[in-house]
Order: C-alpha cells, then structure tokens, then sequence
C-alpha cells in the first residue's frame, strides 16, 4: 500500500477544514518559518563594480526578456487578482494553516537534498520536523517543529548539481516560474519527478487524479505567489530586468557556497 494512503480521510477532512474555517480549527496555527533558517548579508551590498550587474553570462537574453514581460503581464493581470481573492475569502488562520501543509510536503523534497548533499545534521533535522509536524502538527497543519526550534533546512537539487560542481550554465526565465539558470531548471524537474514518484498523497491513483491533484496544485501555486514578496515593475530601477538576473545569480551562489 502506498504511503499516507490509509489518511486519505484525514487529508481530506483538514483540506476542508482549512477551505471553510470551520470553528473546530479555529486556532492560529504556527507559521512553519517563524524564524528565518539564513541571512545573506552578501545580498544586501551593491555590487563593487557596477559592470556586474550586465555581466550575467546570459546568450538567451532575448527569449528571457520576453518570458519576463509575459511572466509580469500574467502576474499581474492573473495571478495576483486571483490571490487577491484567495486573501480575501481565506480567514488568517486557516491561511496559515495551508502554508504549513504544503511547506511540510516540501520537506521531503529537503531531506532527498541533503542527503545528496552528505550534510548529515540537515538530514536528522528535516527528518525530525517531518515527522512532527506529520503526526503532531496534524498533516503539517501546524508546525510544533520550529517551536521545538527544529528550523527548516532548506535544499533543493539545483544547488545539490551546485554542491557537486556543476555550474550555472545560461541565465534562463522560466514561464510561471521566473529566474532560473539550465542547471536550476534541471533540478527544479529532478526534484518534481522525485515528488511524483514518492507520491506521499496517492495522488497517483487514478481514483484521485482527478479530483484532487489539479485543486490541490492550483492551491498550492496560489499559496506559492502569496508567500512571495517580488512584485514585477516595483524595485525603482530602469533596469529591472538585469538587476533581477543578477540578484538572483547571487543569491544562488550564496546558498551553494554557506
């Protein structure tokens, strides 16, 4: 029998619970990243050499501007009305609570990537908060881990390629996704194939393909944007695109090299 697949009732009953604000749910769950794991105070330095920020290695340009125009425009006129309305029709709580669930399924996708990364502490405390906050926070609902101060370690298989030497390869703008490099998105498709083939919800049954993957998806892609704090056409500078490209370049090396 596949994992979790005995809690299908449990799942589904706190989906419910979260979609309607029932009374019985009503206490404020903890937020899963009440403390911040890092601080990068190499991102909040301007560059030395101004000539840095247009030295991105960056031969798609022209495609990634275009997917930066269309990624904005759908942002924008799409995505963020809808999360708009997500904000206005979900009580805090149980905004909260939709959070943690899916930050909690994150953590296995964290523990894979440590343990390739052979960062053996990392891999005890993801294991430990998802266990806690599977069973004690309830589906990851509330997270008692970080009050434990068992604080997430965050990895992903791009900077697992970045660990183990692979370089950034081209700059790439993702449509949906935004910034990436070849080797980010490659690992951004490595991790989504490990989090299918585990499949921890037996969302793979092809009883619950239907009914739950595209909702639970759409769900989780508006809880995504929420949580993200970048709006497009919003940091004052004429050159939004390149300054974009080179934080987001930085901050990747910063996360591979800590």
């Amino acid at each position: 029998m596949k994992p979790f697949s005995r809690t299908r009732f449990a799942l589904h009953a706190a989906l419910l619970c979260l979609a309607t604000g029932l009374a019985g749910c009503a206490t404020n769950p903890e937020p899963v990243y009440s403390k911040p794991q890092r601080d990068f105070p190499e991102l909040k330095k301007p560059p030395t050499d101004p000539r840095a920020i247009v030295a991105v290695y960056d031969p798609l340009e022209p495609f990634n501007r275009t997917m930066y125009n269309f990624n904005a425009g759908f942002d924008r006129y799409v995505f963020l009305p809808v999360v708009s309305g997500y904000e206005y029709v979900m009580p805090d709580f149980a905004e909260t609570g939709v959070t943690n669930f899916f930050n909690n399924l994150a953590e296995v996708k964290y523990l894979i990537n440590n343990v390739l990364q052979g960062e053996v502490k990392d891999s005890g405390v993801t294991l430990s908060r998802f266990a806690i906050n599977s069973t004690v926070g309830v589906l990851g609902v509330w997270d008692p881990a970080t009050r434990m101060e068992l604080f997430v370690r965050e990895e992903d298989f791009g900077q697992t390629l970045g660990k183990w030497g692979v370089g950034n390869g081209p700059y790439l703008v993702l449509p949906f996704f935004g910034p990436s490099t070849i080797r980010d998105a490659g690992g951004l498709a490595f991790d989504y194939a490990a989090n299918t083939e585990i499949d921890l919800l037996d969302l793979n049954d092809d009883a619950n393909k239907d009914g739950i993957r595209v909702p639970l998806t759409a769900l989780q892609a508006i809880d995504a944007r929420k949580t993200t704090k970048f709006r497009y056409y919003e940091t004052g500078s004429p050159f939004e695109y390149s300054l974009v490209r080179y934080l987001y370049i930085q901050m990747r090396d910063v996360q591979i090299e800590k």
